[in-house]
């Protein structure tokens, strides 16, 4: 007669709650890198704040850490949200960024980044100058920041590489094998059935 399936015991409730805490912290490691605690460039050409009597060529921000490259954006908007180039960054040493540019008129110009560093970690954020003007740049608003920061944001949409979703897939694999052998491993020295008692239907 088909016996009848029983609750998995507690100490293998334990274990596959284990594995899958493990399972997920693996994950959670392989997953884009999280914001810097100590946000923001340690120098930046022109500065957050500046009065410039002449239009910059090019805007350098300086961190504190090593830069990737190819996974870094900075852009330098007008008053109206406006890119005024489309080129990308280049880096400067290992922990500088430099972006030419060319400004035609006076007013205020905001630069905004989105950084990702060697270790996986990030750092987003935004502040403005002013050319031409005489006068301090008007603040930048929370709309405003964030405005500018999703320009750059949202040209940073890279996704996973092909080594990091073959990872995570080879760990989702793990993970329902694992699971499937803690349920069906046998108990009592006879093999868990899946099947149902339809005797009770």
């Amino acid at each position: 007669m088909p016996r009848e399936l029983s609750r998995p015991s507690g100490g293998r409730r334990r274990a596959a709650a284990t594995t899958v805490a493990t399972a997920v912290a693996g994950l959670l490691a392989l997953t884009p890198g999280a914001a810097r605690a100590a946000d923001g460039p340690i120098s930046a050409d022109p500065s957050a704040g500046a009065v410039l009597t002449t239009a910059p060529a090019e805007v350098t921000l300086g961190f504190d850490a090593e830069v990737d490259e190819g996974q870094s954006h900075v852009a330098v908007l007008d008053a109206t949200g406006g890119r005024l180039t489309d080129a990308e960054p280049t880096r400067v040493g290992s922990t500088r960024l430099r972006l030419p540019l060319r400004i035609d008129g006076a007013g205020d110009y905001t630069v905004a980044y989105h950084v990702t560093f060697a270790d996986g970690t990030t750092s987003t954020g935004a502040y403005r100058f002013s050319a031409g003007t005489g006068v301090a740049p008007a603040p930048l608003d929370d709309a405003a920041r964030q405005a500018s920061t999703n320009v750059v944001v949202d040209a940073h949409g890279h996704g996973i590489d092909g080594f990091s979703a073959f990872l995570l897939f080879v760990d989702g694999v793990v993970l329902v094998v694992v699971v499937a052998l803690l349920w069906l491993r046998p108990r009592g020295g006879r093999a868990r059935s899946l099947r149902i008692d339809e005797s009770r239907a």
